[in-house]
């Protein structure tokens, strides 16, 4: 009897786990998605224009839910974190983030993006005082090198200057990850998700004017298209995927799973924006899949 039982127990197990496996997977995938959408919509809008739009879009998007009954309210003492991890997820990661990808291709973006697990991994190690397994520490060295050969490979005329503001963006997403962590506890990732974007989007509001002032309105229709496919798809649904993921593994594992953005970042960029992948994007995509593996295998084998 102990046999079946256990068996049923392990595949609970597997079960509870591959649920927020694929949010953190499908998650990345759509902001890999983003990529190529924020760079085709940066032919009509400078890039504040263009988060001011996703932003209140997603914003909009998630007012419904705050008229659920078991949607929480946040505690007055939770306020001033809610508005730091807003501040460092919007204003902060977004704006670093888009104009970087002002300056430079949807693929370079999307290697850049690949530094996302080292971020992760160090910020979980110094903030969170999470230990790195040894496991850990090799794919995210297997990832790394994958990132490298693809660069090595297939960017020779990126820019240094949008390659490094896009860097600069990954931290303070890390740094974000800290703080929305030690709300996850209270919070719902659907709650958490709102709040930061409510937050994040007053605070980017002001500072998207003061840079560009009043965005245009006069767009096409394909032009609101892609507008509302970032801030609900891609920024909204991913968002509350992420944090539900999030809530269920540690940073340090998600960093690695993180690294699948920038691989579809690189198959959209080709679809969409027609750039070109070669073998060396095929054998550093190979890794990055790998690192993952590596990662996790224990912990599926193991049924954790």
């Amino acid at each position: 009897m102990g046999g079946p039982l256990g068996s049923k127990a392990q595949h609970k197990m597997r079960s509870n786990k591959l649920l927020p496996l694929s949010s953190i997977i499908f998650s990345c995938v759509l902001w890999g998605l983003s990529i190529s959408l924020t760079k085709k919509t940066m032919g009509v809008l400078v890039f504040p224009h263009i988060a001011f739009y996703r932003f209140i879009i997603s914003s909009l998007a998630l007012v419904p839910f705050a008229y659920n009954k078991k949607f929480l309210w946040p505690d007055k003492k939770d306020l001033p974190k809610f508005i730091v991890l807003a501040f460092f997820t919007v204003p902060c990661t977004f704006l670093l983030q888009f104009a970087g990808l002002s300056f430079t291709s949807g693929t370079s973006a999307s290697l850049m993006i690949g530094m996302t697990p080292v971020m992760f991994a160090l910020t979980s190690f110094f903030f969170l005082k999470e230990k790195l397994s040894g496991l850990t520490i090799i794919g995210i060295l297997i990832s790394i090198m994958g990132i490298y050969i693809v660069i090595g490979g297939s960017v020779s005329n990126n820019n240094w200057a949008g390659d490094g503001l896009i860097i600069l963006s990954l931290f303070t997403l890390s740094l974000s990850v800290v703080f929305s962590q030690q709300l996850m506890a209270k919070y719902s990732p659907l709650v958490l998700t709102a709040y930061t974007f409510w937050f994040g989007t007053i605070l980017l509001i002001p500072i998207s004017l003061f840079l560009y002032g009043p965005p245009p309105t006069d767009l096409l229709p394909s032009t609101w298209i892609l507008l509302v496919i970032q801030g609900i798809v891609c920024t909204c649904i991913a968002s509350i995927l992420w944090n539900y993921g999030l809530k269920k593994i540690s940073i340090s594992k998600t960093g690695i799973y993180a690294n699948i953005e920038p691989i579809a970042g690189i198959f959209f960029s080709a679809l969409l924006l027609h750039e070109i992948i070669n073998l060396q994007v095929i054998i550093g995509s190979f890794l990055v899949i790998l690192a993952a593996i590596v990662i996790e295998y224990p912990q599926w084998k193991n049924g954790i």
